[in-house]
């Protein structure tokens, strides 16, 4: 009895360092793969370029945009026309412009009023067309515009109003120049990933609004860089939920300026940056 209880031990005990062993493997096959794993947390007020820089990422890194995900920022593409114009409507009465031609006040009701703007083909209905054809047209509308930093208009919104006609056609396929100044609001965590070299960047891309900042400390784990963005553009601006506090309130680590609808630019500025890092690194291990 006491020889099939022995028996009994030493296999359990074998099968036990079995999967002891296979658990060991795994792990260091994980931590092989994890070596040139670079983990990127993007940090960031809302509308300071985070999303930007990982689309970015996306076109110098990663093959850039399939035709079928262009198409598929067309709806927030329509979308950031229409609010812009909208913006800028508001804005005419917050600086008291008013609008050159008296004709254009029926367009003006048109876009102001219009909820659902498009058909299910993602194409805008010809009276919204029209109206906004008419309202950029307008000498007023273009004057308050030209001072949309005094109402926060998106910096975006001139380049949409001067590729109106090419982005109200019926066949209208976003470039990566729109999808770049397209502005979409980030909820949640999205992670983008791509190769440098020898070395794989996770880049993870949070929510700027204070409402998603409760999410951010999920992210922390493994975190090789934090880089923290900032819009240039909104020094003289406060946030959009706290109006009493400056969107650029903030102290700076490291700084790099770049602009981050310019590819070449970021593709510079991603590289000068790693270059540095690499050799604070060796310097500091006194190999440099």
């Amino acid at each position: 009895m006491g020889l099939c209880l022995g028996s009994e031990v030493t296999e359990e005990g074998k099968r036990a360092k079995l999967h002891s062993a296979e658990i060991d493997r795994e792990l260091y096959q994980h931590a092989r793969r994890e070596m040139n794993v670079v983990k990127v947390l993007l940090l960031g007020a809302a509308e300071s370029g985070k999303s930007t820089l990982v689309k970015q990422m996306k076109i110098i890194h990663s093959n850039g945009f399939t035709k079928h995900e262009l198409s598929s920022f067309k709806p927030a593409v329509l979308d950031n026309l229409l609010t812009s114009m909208k913006f800028v409507l508001h804005g005419m009465g917050v600086l008291r412009i008013n609008l050159a031609n008296n004709k254009n006040k029926v367009h003006a009701h048109s876009v102001l009023s219009c909820g659902r703007c498009f058909d299910e083909e993602q194409v805008l209905f010809p009276f919204i067309s029209h109206a906004l054809s008419c309202l950029w047209a307008d000498q007023g509308v273009r004057s308050a515009a030209a001072r949309g930093y005094e109402f926060e208009l998106n910096d975006s919104a001139l380049y949409f109003f001067d590729n109106m006609a090419r982005i109200m056609s019926p066949d209208y396929v976003p470039t990566e120049t729109d999808v770049l100044r397209v502005r979409i609001r980030t909820t949640g965590v999205i992670e983008t990933q791509f190769k440098v070299q020898h070395l794989v960047f996770r880049l993870y891309d949070v929510g700027g609004q204070r409402t998603e900042r409760r999410k951010w400390i999920s992210c922390f784990e493994d975190v090789r860089a934090v880089l923290f963005v900032v819009s240039l553009s909104g020094y003289d601006m406060t946030l959009i939920e706290d109006p009493s506090m400056n969107a650029t309130l903030r102290k700076l680590i490291y700084h790099h300026f770049t602009t981050a609808t310019d590819t070449s630019n970021v593709q510079v500025v991603f590289q000068v940056v790693m270059d540095t890092i690499i050799k604070e690194n060796l310097e500091a291990v006194s190999l440099l």
